[in-house]
């Protein structure tokens, strides 16, 4: 078994979460600290929530949430876990895998045939050793979609 997904994606994940937190708090304090918050609260509380707003689009059109915590390659199918969920994807369920980059960093995007209970389609970070090798990331892409290629869809029968 091999991670092949990047080792600290919670953690980025949770400096996401905090930055738009500390900078929604940053924002916040001055009104909050001279009282002018409760005097006019309409007049702060707007840009807060167009603030919120902003993050949330902003997280939500990066499919932020998506993000699988942890793909490990075990061979003949790959484990797949985000949050509290774990999921065994074998290869002959892969449709496809594809690169994108956004914001200096490549994402891999494996889609599925079927749906599975995080979706159908995992999305990822490589390794953090491939961030700055596109080449590379397209590579590992390349590999997993060849090994679906190879496995085939799996025929259900009907009876």
């Amino acid at each position: 078994m091999q991670v092949i997904s990047f080792k600290d994606t919670i953690l980025y994940k949770r400096g996401f979460w905090l930055s738009a937190a500390a900078l929604v708090a940053a924002v916040a304090a001055p009104s909050l600290m001279d009282g002018s918050i409760f005097n006019r609260p309409i007049v702060h509380i707007v840009p807060l929530c167009i603030l919120i707003g902003f993050w949330i689009y902003f997280l939500q059109n990066g499919r932020f949430f998506s993000i699988a915590d942890e793909v490990a390659d075990c061979g003949d199918h790959l484990k797949v876990r985000r949050g509290r969920t774990e999921i065994v994807v074998p290869f002959s369920t892969i449709a496809s895998a594809e690169v994108s980059t956004d914001f200096r960093t490549h994402r891999i995007t494996i889609h599925l045939r079927e749906r599975t209970k995080i979706g159908n389609r995992i999305d990822f970070w490589p390794q953090a050793s491939l961030w700055g090798n596109l080449f590379g990331v397209q590579q590992l892409a390349l590999g997993l979609a060849e090994r679906a290629k190879i496995a085939g869809p799996t025929l259900q029968s009907s009876e």
